[in-house]
């Protein structure tokens, strides 16, 4: 499928100070997620310190008065919540898609949707040893405060403007120029609002929405997701853009169920609906010892996030690989399954629309069953399941010593 050959270019968060000495890289999170630690009881980050440093002040939510890229240079926007690859959990971030560039044509501006600070900058250069596709990467990600619980974080700049790039170190600016790895930098760097600060072409902007005034109520158990626990406080970056703006974007974007933006948090207790993590495998930061990825241990059953009425269902780990599935009959709908349901079959097969919502003409190979899935809600929080790639129901009728357990 299309989406699943483009897995590079959709790919893109975090990277940390690890890949700098040769540990698993972070993609699912903004870059810089584990300066310092900052964690609270229950699991929830202290983001002003992590991210600011303890210097932000203010808050309460903030109006985007400029759009992250001129309306003229949008060609669509994909919200919260695709799972492709890699991407097990419904990703935290969307996608503002610039038109295609023409050769020799220069990428498109970024722009601060709001008065603020550039308190984070993270530029990744390589990215190897996974499951996934290998490409190279020259890419920037920024951490915008535009108060002390607003944030809004892009990812997949191709280059930071000018402005923003001489205001850092002089060393910093040489390792980027020599494409070395390293850690994200931490900053204070003034922006106004429409200020351009990077550009963008031959790949998405992405962008997410931090407010952490907000509780999103489908996480379970914030420790689970350790230095990723900011995921709780994306909100939909649509209801801070001003109108006509506002509507003007809405036109562009894919999603026409509320929320807009997408949804990334589908935890309910005693039900299958939502995210889970392979018992020992370390949550959402996964086991950064295993080269081929840390989401192999993880699992979702969510919903397609252009087309909510379809079932997906995420698999770290089938058959060695991240694969992404609907399933026949679209059912049972996970957020009805429990305990009482027992073991519980899905008929794996490709999911019927691709990215941006429109229909996939499958291939011959892509059509009918790819496998089955055995599930058993064993506790509220705890669950058994078995995946038997290539194996239709008639061929699976109980779990076998292969079956393991997950949390959340």
């Amino acid at each position: 499928m299309r989406e699943q050959l483009m897995f590079g270019l959709l790919m893109g968060l975090v990277l940390i100070a690890a890949v700098a000495v040769g540990q698993q890289p972070d993609r699912n999170g903004p870059r810089g997620n584990q300066v310092g630690s900052g964690m609270r009881p229950d699991g929830t980050l202290d983001l002003n310190q992590l991210w600011s440093r303890g210097r932000a002040e203010g808050k309460g939510p903030v109006r985007y008065t400029h759009s992250p890229m001129r309306l003229e240079d949008i060609e669509r926007i994909t919200p919260y919540g695709l799972m492709i690859g890699g991407h097990v959990c419904p990703i935290d971030h969307g996608y503002f898609y610039p038109k295609p560039l023409k050769p020799g044509e220069p990428h498109f501006d970024v722009f601060a949707p709001a008065d603020g600070f550039v308190v984070m900058v993270g530029h990744r250069t390589q990215l190897t040893g996974s499951t996934e596709r290998q490409r190279e990467y020259d890419d920037y990600a920024l951490h915008i405060e535009h108060s002390a619980t607003v944030y809004t974080f892009y990812d997949l700049l191709t280059s930071l403007d000018p402005a923003i790039l001489k205001q850092l170190d002089e060393a910093t600016r040489d390792r980027f120029a020599r494409k070395q790895m390293g850690p994200p930098i931490q900053t204070r760097i003034p922006v106004k609002a429409g200020q351009v600060v990077g550009k963008v072409g031959g790949r998405s902007l992405d962008i997410a929405t931090i407010n952490t005034e907000v509780k999103l109520k489908g996480f379970l158990s914030p420790k689970l997701y350790g230095h990723y626990a900011w995921r709780v406080h994306v909100v939909d970056p649509f209801d801070y853009f001003d109108e006509p703006l506002k509507s003007q974007l809405l036109k562009l974007n894919a999603r026409k169920a509320a929320p807009r933006f997408g949804k990334i948090d589908y935890d309910v207790d005693g039900r299958l609906v939502g995210n889970w993590f392979r018992e020992g495998s370390g949550g959402y930061p996964g086991d950064r010892r295993d080269p081929r990825g840390y989401w192999l241990g993880h699992l979702a059953f969510a919903y397609h996030h252009v087309e909510p009425s379809v079932v997906i269902v995420s698999i770290g780990d089938f058959d060695g690989r991240p694969r992404q599935f609907g399933v026949v009959g679209n059912g049972p709908d996970p957020a009805k399954t429990s305990a009482q349901d027992g073991i519980v079959k899905y008929e794996l097969v490709y999911a019927p629309f691709n990215s941006n919502g429109t229909p996939i003409e499958l291939g011959p190979q892509m059509r009918g069953v790819q496998g089955m899935l055995l599930v058993q809600l064993i506790e509220d929080r705890k669950l058994k399941i078995e995946t038997f790639p290539g194996k239709s129901a008639k061929e699976v009728t109980a779990f076998t010593p292969r079956a393991r357990f997950y949390e959340r």
